[in-house]
């Protein structure tokens, strides 16, 4: 596969993309992440995904030499080392290596990768975890590495042959799906998790929430149940590589639950289309 590293805005060679065992990340799981679509070598919401990035670094108490416009020019200069036209780049940053493994406290590594990229369109098959999140948890509201919970889920998702998993909190409610938010239609409304139920602070959810309501539809987050859930009229989710998709299936060990995407799913995505410039 075509791709392109940095490390601390410096161009890697392939084979080359390494960091010290003894990074916290590695031990500990400690760091935060950030993928972004671009169209044309423009990343889309960068702002908004720079804004949760530096969150996330308060909350886990990392602070990298590194200003948001210093992150900006090397992301937009590593962007533009592909042609294609549309792209994904991934930001990890890491906390670090460990003092006490590696005998000094490392500085934070700033790792970037860009790939070319692909959007889907057919409607996405969802399989129910097992696993449940915390929704209590000040974590879910950072874009933390620490995602056993999520890969655990989707490798079940893909051994049922789904494309994605979606995930309950431990009050029984419906929170995310392992790489995207959710959105649900019943009686002319559009509905989502809050984030109070444990799912991420989505980017793409954000703007999914502001543009269907400039749109003139009506919109509440809203705890529910599978059950509840199963009787949407469509079903949609959102996440920054797939802007918005609809949902065919949600599928458990004991039930399958279908939906045809409809409306709303057709409008926010063509919408979606429209702001980030994509053919």
């Amino acid at each position: 596969m075509k791709r392109v590293t940095s490390i601390n805005g410096r161009i890697v060679p392939r084979g080359k993309e390494k960091i010290s065992i003894f990074d916290n990340s590695v031990l500990y799981a400690e760091g935060l992440f950030e993928t972004c679509l671009i169209v044309n070598d423009e990343i889309c919401f960068l702002k908004e995904h720079l804004d949760r990035l530096f969150r996330g670094l308060k909350v886990i108490g990392i602070k990298i030499p590194y200003s948001k416009e210093q992150i900006t020019k090397w992301m937009n200069a590593l962007a533009r080392k592909l042609s294609d036209e549309v792209k994904r780049i991934r930001m990890t940053v890491s906390s670090g290596e460990s003092e006490f493994w590696a005998g000094k406290k490392g500085r934070p590594q700033i790792l970037m990768t860009v790939a070319p990229h692909t959007m889907r369109h057919q409607p996405f098959k969802l399989y129910l975890s097992p696993f449940e999140i915390d929704q209590d948890s000040v974590f879910r509201q950072i874009k933390t590495i620490s995602y056993a919970i999520h890969a655990a889920s989707l490798k079940l998702a893909k051994k049922n042959k789904c494309d994605d998993a979606l995930i309950m909190n431990r009050n029984g409610k419906i929170a995310e799906v392992s790489s995207a938010n959710i959105f649900w239609a019943k009686n002319k409304t559009i509905f989502t998790p809050p984030l109070s139920a444990g799912c991420l602070a989505g980017v793409t959810r954000k703007i999914v929430i502001k543009e269907a309501k400039k749109l003139g539809f009506k919109l509440l987050e809203k705890d529910v149940s599978l059950v509840e859930l199963s009787k949407a009229d469509e079903v949609f989710i959102s996440s920054s590589l797939k802007l918005v998709i609809g949902v065919s299936e949600i599928i458990t060990d004991k039930k399958r639950y279908k939906y045809q995407p409809g409306i709303y799913t057709k409008t926010i995505r063509e919408r979606f289309f429209e702001i980030t410039r994509l053919s």
